[in-house]
């Protein structure tokens, strides 16, 4: 993925997003751990959510790797 553009905004910018991922991440995480606790989720709901997760710390990664 070309990230030149993400590269040419304000860092503000880049800071808000890659933030912003991080945040996505870790509620991502957060309810998947509960849910798996109280055992409310079905499989489908499961794979959903690590999906997201998945795909928002790709996307960090391409534009601010750790």
């Amino acid at each position: 993925m070309d990230t030149s553009y993400f590269e040419r905004l304000p860092e503000s910018i880049q800071k808000l997003v890659v933030d912003g991922l991080d945040a996505e991440v870790q509620a991502g995480l957060e309810k998947l751990d509960e849910a798996k606790k109280s055992g409310s989720l079905a499989v489908e709901q499961q794979t959903a959510i690590e999906g997201d997760i998945r795909r928002a710390a790709e996307l960090r990664n391409r534009f601010a790797p750790a």
